[in-house]
């Protein structure tokens, strides 16, 4: 069965090419735009794992962190910024994000999280 991914960013571009290559590995993946979007598809498919972007245009990435741990405790989470804010990581870390990644990333990396993640 499909591992199921769930990208949840607002950066449309960069989005689009991370979804591309996951799906040439064979992973299904789904996005959304925005923290709304993000926790209702959280609840809808129960991704194995969903990257969340810190800074969403409608509220934090750490509120979609928060849902996905309340709604769907077994998906596996990864963190992604642009800019290190040391206290949105602190609250991050505590409501239990698995790993976080910095902006900007390879693909390579990004897979390689994914599996180490999933293994």
């Amino acid at each position: 069965m499909q591992k199921k991914i769930l990208i949840v960013d607002d950066e449309a571009g960069i989005v689009q090419e991370i979804k591309e290559f996951l799906e040439e590995e064979g992973y299904e993946v789904r996005t959304a735009d925005s923290a709304k979007a993000g926790i209702e598809l959280i609840e809808e498919i129960r991704p194995d794992v969903v990257m969340i972007d810190v800074k969403l245009p409608d509220a934090s990435g750490n509120e979609v962190l928060r849902a996905c741990k309340e709604k769907s405790p077994k998906t596996k989470t990864i963190m992604v910024t642009g800019y290190v804010d040391q206290h949105v990581m602190d609250e991050a870390e505590l409501i239990g994000r698995d790993t976080f990644l910095q902006k900007p990333f390879n693909l390579e990396k990004i897979l390689e999280e994914i599996n180490k993640l999933l293994a």
